[in-house]
């Protein structure tokens, strides 16, 4: 079985799957640090991010959004996912989860509000993400010891002296999907690039996916439009036995 270009999900929640076919414009459990002092990273400006005619990108809000997202990422699987999938996503980061909905839809809209018609358009992309702590002393050194460019948190382990370790936050791209229909377009592109932003801003260092070997337009996309390197070879990493490589792209401060 192979898993079409464009959409990207988890294979179980100890492995994941990303993948994109909008080339020309245009995938466990985390670990809760220990309840301690912290440093807030600083605020970063707002960049420029690009839009797409006719589409605007909305927040998740709430569950009645869950149904959209599954369809989206579940249209061209040949792997079924669990709805506790999504809800493990989508219930601990709803921040990271972007919607792509047209500017004008002829779905049924309310007049009560500018939030609710845009809730209830349909969506035609998302994207799903996470963040994962990692405390590495060897990682943070790597990138310039603690504090470097204010993204590492200083902790106070047991029976240490705070500030003798670090935890490290890692972006983490679950699912992205786009629909046949609106693929290179730029909405794939645009979905990441916000994203990125946001993990960016909440102080992760990296962020990072698998994608399929064989989707030679998700490894365009990741490795030539947004910078993403070769990490890691995974070999018969999903249930249908492909290879994945996995991508890091490291996040300047």
């Amino acid at each position: 079985m192979t898993i079409p270009v464009e959409t990207t999900a988890p294979s179980s929640l100890d492995k994941f799957e990303a993948s994109d076919d909008d080339v020309d414009g245009d995938d466990a459990t985390t670990t809760k640090p220990p309840t301690t002092t912290t440093t807030t990273p600083p605020q970063l400006p707002l960049p420029q991010l690009p839009d797409v005619e006719g589409i605007e990108f909305v927040d998740y809000f709430d569950e009645n959004q869950i149904d959209d997202v599954m369809r989206l990422v579940g249209q061209d699987l040949s792997e079924p996912y669990s709805i506790f999938t999504y809800r493990y996503f989508l219930h601990r980061w709803p921040q990271l989860c972007i919607l792509a909905v047209p500017t004008s839809s002829h779905d049924d809209d309310d007049d009560d509000d500018d939030g609710r018609r845009i809730r209830r358009r349909r969506p035609i992309g998302c994207v799903v993400c996470k963040i994962d702590v990692d405390r590495d002393d060897a990682a943070v050194a790597d990138r310039g010891g603690i504090g470097v460019a204010s993204n590492e948190v200083a902790l106070s382990p047991p029976g240490g002296n705070v500030g003798s370790t670090a935890a490290v936050y890692n972006g983490y791209i679950g699912m992205l999907a786009v629909e046949v229909g609106h693929r290179r377009s730029g909405v794939g592109l645009a979905l990441v690039q916000r994203v990125i932003h946001r993990m960016k801003r909440m102080g992760c260092v990296s962020v990072r996916l698998e994608t399929e070997v064989a989707n030679r337009a998700a490894m365009r996309l990741y490795e030539f439009r947004l910078g993403f390197i070769r990490e890691e070879l995974l070999r018969k990493y999903y249930l249908n036995w492909g290879d994945a490589y996995r991508l890091r792209l490291w996040l300047d401060g």
